[in-house]
């Protein structure tokens, strides 16, 4: 009788420990399934659960993943080395050419008037805030051509 009792109770425990549902599971389980993994950027959330990625679950809603049945994994790719060949192939060597020449109407920086605006462009922006610079300026303003002035050496500070 009391083998029988014992057994009649060892039986319950191991059949209530197989059914143990966690308490936040009980809670969620009725809600609609979400299962959000950690990723490099953000957490991504989605319906049915990643078991690949199963080490970086944050959260989840509805049944654990543990419930579902983990899809069988994939079989490892077979790699093989292409066939021998007994020929290369070579791109034919650039041949050097001079610069073509023909009509620079469309690009002006190449002509000579084109080099000298240019020029005086950047000898506009290299003038220092300075008197000398300030007068050179205005003067062209005025004029409306280029005017070339000697700058002081830089090691001279004009006041």
């Amino acid at each position: 009788m009391l083998n029988k009792v014992c057994f009649t109770v060892a039986f319950a425990i191991v059949l209530s420990a197989c059914g143990h549902v966690h308490e936040y599971e009980r809670h969620v389980t009725a809600w609609e399934p979400l299962y959000c993994y950690k990723s490099l950027a953000a957490t991504q959330c989605y319906h049915k659960p990643k078991h690949a990625d199963s080490l970086r679950l944050v959260n989840y809603y509805g049944p654990h993943p543990s419930r579902y049945d983990a899809p069988e994994p994939k079989a490892a790719p077979n790699f093989s080395a292409p066939e021998m060949i007994n020929y290369w192939v070579k791109d034919p060597e650039p041949i050097p050419r001079s610069m073509p020449r023909g009509d620079l109407t469309d690009r002006p920086w190449l002509t000579a008037e084109g080099k000298a605006e240019q020029q005086i462009l950047v000898e506009t922006t290299t003038l220092k805030a300075s008197e000398i610079g300030t007068n050179a300026l205005l003067r062209r303003i005025s004029t409306a051509e280029p005017v070339k002035i000697k700058l002081p050496p830089p090691d001279i500070e004009v006041q």
